[in-house]
Parts: C-alpha cells; structure tokens; sequence
C-alpha cells in the first residue's frame, strides 16, 4: 500500500509537490520532508477549503490541517510548510 511508482507525475496533477508521483495504489499520497523522511497522508478539498492529515509511518508525528485559502495559488506552498513544522524533528 505505500509503495510509489518511481514515474513522472501527470502534468495535470497539481497534488504533488515535485515533478514525481506522490499517489500510492491503496490512496496515500507521500510527501518528502527536506531531511528525506516520507510522510502520509491524504489532502481534499473544495471551493474555499483546503483540508488534509499527514503522519509518520511508525505515526510517531502526526498533523490535520484545514485551511481557507483565498484562491490566488493551489495553496502546496502553505501545506508543505505545515508539514515541515509538524512533523521534522
């Protein structure tokens, strides 16, 4: 279920942080910190919500978000600071 194809995102696909796949098969997207460790999760959201859960495998850290963005920008940049906040040690 956390294995990842080691392709090319989908130019389409504005999910992923980077130019490579982020989906697993079972649904969980990955997300690289900047000290190399993955992190899991799932991200949704709708006109003027952006909501999401990312964890550690072992779910040793953990973080939910829900963000209301102003729809200027796809709001990764937002999430990913999130996440490097929460869950580098």
């Amino acid at each position: 279920m956390f294995a990842v194809l080691h392709a090319s995102s989908a130019t389409t696909n504005t999910s992923c942080a980077g130019r490579k796949a982020c989906f697993s098969v079972g649904g969980p997207m990955r997300y690289k910190l900047p000290n190399g460790r993955s992190v899991w999760g799932k991200t949704g959201s709708r006109p003027g919500w952006d909501n999401g859960f990312f964890a550690t495998r072992d779910l040793g850290h953990r973080v939910v978000y829900s963000l209301n963005p102003t729809g200027a920008d796809s709001g990764i940049a937002y999430i990913q600071r999130i996440a490097v906040a929460a869950l580098m040690d």
